[in-house]
């Protein structure tokens, strides 16, 4: 018989062949002769099960029919055919997400690693050992392509088993960069909640060298509300990044702290009044508790209290100052303030002494107006308690008007 062939195939762990016998021929009719071949039942099998090229394919199972097929003994053919490896594939290999390093290397977890496709019964091994994951490419993206490779197969079948290294997904995320050397300045409050930078020693941190990535954007300063504190917090934004590298990085933009202090009012309206010198240093207030100067409109401010006017010291003086405590402020916004005491200028008088106890002796006319005094019993009137003043007498004279 020529004619038939039997088809290549993948290992599949039988000897098994297919044959094609569709251009079957008989070789050796004589002529006239009525002889049929009957290939319905032709069987194919290799000469074993085992992966080779142009292996022997034995046919049997063909019959021969017809008038004269008594006459002829039928020789079963034989042909080649090849069994080529199986592939295998590798389910259960993942990539794990990374964040931007600037290299494609990818991390793998195998260890839910199974080969797919393996006969039953054959012995075979997946080495994950130096199985090595590469992304695509080393950029940010999501769901990226990591191939594998390095992959192997051990045991007793592996030489039967081409093995297609599997692919996986994973994502490289953006790097985070900050921004270090920007300072908030404190401030007197204001109302507002704006915060002054100084950017002049920004610079990136976190930037993988020799990537160029760089500041741009003008910052803004806000600070969390705008009420006096220390040490708040100052939010800064309007950074960007640009850069040949930008697109791999992302920003948080930098925080700062500051000091809002209290504003400082003033009081204006109130005056002192002169006085005599009484020995204390107490001040007489005029217009007291007088008008705040100072506050932010509409802040609600109001000055509240007992004014106490104190001079620096008891004694006379012209335009002696005047330091006026007792006061304080209230209101809804007050803590937003401080009051700086107000002080007054006044003028401390000498006090005006007087003498009792001089008498003078009755005379008789002597042509002079002399008098005799008496001092023995002279007193001073109107020292301050305290005051040590002495009444001279010594020098005192006596003279009659006329």
């Amino acid at each position: 018989v020529s004619g038939i062939t039997a088809s290549n195939k993948v290992y599949d762990r039988f000897a098994t062949a297919t044959l094609n016998t569709s251009s079957a021929v008989l070789v050796g009719v004589a002529s006239g002769d009525s002889v049929t071949l009957n290939t319905g039942s032709a069987v194919g099998a290799f000469s074993d099960k085992n992966v080779g090229t142009g292996k022997i394919v034995t046919v049997s199972g063909l019959t021969l029919s017809g008038a004269d097929a008594s006459k002829y003994t039928l020789t079963q053919p034989t042909t080649t055919a090849s069994i080529t490896e199986k592939a295998l594939t590798v389910s259960g290999i993942t990539a794990s997400n990374k964040v931007y390093d600037r290299f494609a290397t990818a991390t793998l977890n195998t260890s839910s690693a199974v080969l797919v496709g393996v006969a039953s019964g054959d012995s075979v091994t997946l080495n994950t050992g130096s199985a090595v994951g590469a992304f695509s490419d080393k950029n940010v993206g999501t769901g990226k392509i990591v191939t594998v490779s390095g992959l192997t197969l051990s045991g007793a079948d592996a030489s039967k088993y081409t093995l297609t290294q599997p692919t996986a997904t994973a994502s490289i995320t953006s790097k985070n960069l900050t921004i270090a050397g920007i300072i908030a300045s404190d401030k007197i409050y204001d109302r507002f909640t704006a915060a002054v930078l100084n950017t002049g020693s920004a610079s990136l941190v976190g930037i993988i060298s020799p990537d160029v990535v760089t500041i741009t954007g003008s910052a803004v300063g806000t600070f969390a509300d705008a009420n006096v504190g220390t040490g708040k917090p100052v939010t800064i934004s309007g950074f960007s990044i640009s850069g040949a590298d930008s697109g791999n990085y992302s920003l948080t933009e930098p925080t700062a702290t500051a000091n809002i202090t209290a504003k400082n009012l003033t009081i204006t309206g109130i005056t002192a009044n002169d006085k005599v010198y009484d020995g204390f240093n107490t001040a007489t207030l005029v217009g007291a508790p007088g008008a705040l100067v100072g506050i932010i409109s509409p802040d609600v401010v109001t000055v509240t209290g007992s004014a106490v006017g104190t001079f620096s010291d008891p004694n006379i003086g012209v335009g002696k100052t005047v330091f006026i405590s007792g006061l304080s402020i209230i209101g809804a916004d007050s803590a937003n303030y401080s009051l700086i005491a107000p002080t007054a200028t006044a003028s401390i008088s000498s006090a005006a002494l007087t003498v009792t106890g001089i008498t003078a002796n009755d005379k008789i006319y002597s042509g002079n107006d002399v008098a005799v005094l008496n001092v023995g019993s002279a007193v001073l009137i109107g020292i301050a308690s305290g005051d040590s003043v002495t009444l001279n007498t010594g020098s005192a004279v006596g003279a009659f008007s006329a």
